[in-house]
């Protein structure tokens, strides 16, 4: 029937490897190579799964590694119960970075619908997978000292993800909604680089509230779903997000709402953050939207309206939602190619809500 892996084991464990990956003992350089790559692989889901493996590993050198459920074998375990329950909590008491903020992670394709790693069949980039696997794999012959080890290699990575996010970090004292909206007002207010900024903070808002989201350079001609920005829940998209620097008419609305009714994505959102737009007659597309296509149609119009829905809806503690929006807005920028001028803007807006906090101290 499986291998039920005790948490209270596996916590000491992993505070054991933790205290080892922030001393200045060597770890695996093998281990640690492959941490980094999976830092850097578009499924953010693979990084709180490498952990969740090594960890088993290191308490239980029975379990096979590419384990998802425990039904699957007598050697198999539940790779969601013991990330969800001692991975993923930990990440948030000790401050490392497991690349997602949902409290949920592993409930995503292709974790959630298949039993083994070996049983999975469709996922959206297979080549990434298959090089997932393959390393994960070669855990499948180590002990629990070495398994430790390993972990201890992927911690070192992970704390390190962290430190870098925190570099630009402020105080969570610092970081209340009124200050964060007047920050994100200031920053679209400057007027340069816009298209940039208003699809990098877009994403960043999604970020507070799902756990795998997706946002492409402007104008990427290898587009293959509607909107620059989209949710998704394993490989598929779960909604698509229109961002738009510049006024909108109908029109273009519901051709956004086609454009998603003809790739399967049932939610759209269009949001609009430009100061000389129109509002659009919201309430009528959005039921012409549910009439004709069957798709929920949101649409958003100013920067209050969306930091607030999100940072309302997001299942984080509010100072963490916050936090997380504020890093991620910098982590998006960059990956949008914005112009140094922005990113240093940001950086500079943060040290303002410091400064801000202190003068209130």
């Amino acid at each position: 029937m499986g291998i039920t892996i005790p948490q209270a084991a596996a916590r000491q464990r992993l505070e054991e490897a933790f205290e080892w990956a922030s001393s200045g003992r060597p770890v695996p350089e093998a281990w640690t190579q492959f941490a980094q790559q999976t830092f850097q692989m578009a499924a953010k889901t693979y990084t709180p799964a490498l952990g969740t493996v090594l960890l088993a590993r290191a308490t239980d050198a029975r379990v096979d590694p590419l384990s998802i459920k425990t039904e699957y074998g007598s050697t198999t375990y539940s790779l969601r119960t013991l990330g969800h329950e001692v991975l993923v909590p930990a990440a948030r008491q000790l401050g490392f970075s497991i690349r997602n903020t949902g409290q949920e992670p592993l409930n995503n394709q292709p974790f959630f619908r298949y039993d083994h790693m070996s049983a999975v069949e469709r996922v959206r980039n297979r080549p990434e997978y298959d090089r997932f696997v393959a390393g994960v794999s070669k855990i499948g012959s180590a002990d629990r000292d070495e398994a430790l080890a390993a972990l201890a290699a992927f911690l070192r990575v992970a704390i390190n993800a962290a430190r870098q996010l925190a570099d630009y970090t402020v105080a969570e004292g610092a970081l209340t909604v009124p200050r964060v909206v007047a920050a994100v007002e200031s920053f679209l207010g400057e007027g340069v680089d816009r298209p940039r900024r208003t699809q990098a903070l877009i994403a960043a808002a999604f970020d507070v509230t799902h756990d795998d989201v997706r946002s492409r350079k402007i104008n990427d001609p290898s587009r293959d779903y509607p909107g620059d920005v989209q949710a998704f829940e394993g490989d598929e998209p779960i909604l698509a997000v229109e961002a738009r620097a510049k006024s909108v008419r109908a029109t273009e609305v519901e051709s956004f709402v086609s454009a998603c009714r003809e790739a399967g994505v049932e939610r759209a959102f269009m949001i609009v953050l430009w100061p000389a737009h129109q509002a659009l007659p919201a309430k009528a597309l959005r039921r012409k939207a549910l009439d004709d296509a069957d798709i929920l149609l949101t649409i958003i119009e100013d920067v209050e309206d969306l930091l607030l829905d999100v940072f309302g809806w997001s299942d984080l503690s509010l100072a963490a939602a916050l936090r997380t929006f504020t890093v991620s807005v910098l982590t998006r920028l960059k990956e949008i190619e914005a112009t140094d001028h922005s990113l240093a803007q940001w950086v500079s807006l943060l040290g303002q809500l410091r400064s801000q906090a202190d003068g209130d101290d």
